[in-house]
């Protein structure tokens, strides 16, 4: 009953694994943004393949934020009970 809810200092706990994932996910997307970025600035032959690309760099960043916001709703409700 007096015990902290903090983890004690030497132990290690689990990783969070959609943690984990998110942190991937918006490291492929930085390298994403950089290959765009070279495109837009050292391609003159090829002009239509950054269009597709920064859609799907939207659309994996709305995903990511999509699915955290989520987990963040339900582990909010699981919480309030």
């Amino acid at each position: 009953m007096l015990r902290s809810r903090d983890p004690e200092p030497g132990s290690t706990a689990p990783p969070d694994a959609l943690a984990a994932i998110t942190v991937g996910l918006l490291g492929g997307i930085a390298l994403a943004l950089l290959a765009a970025a070279i495109l837009a600035v050292y391609t003159y032959a090829t002009p239509d393949v950054e269009l597709p690309l920064v859609i799907a760099i939207s659309l994996a960043f709305v995903v990511v934020l999509a699915v955290n916001v989520l987990r963040l709703a339900a582990r909010h409700l699981r919480t309030g009970r």
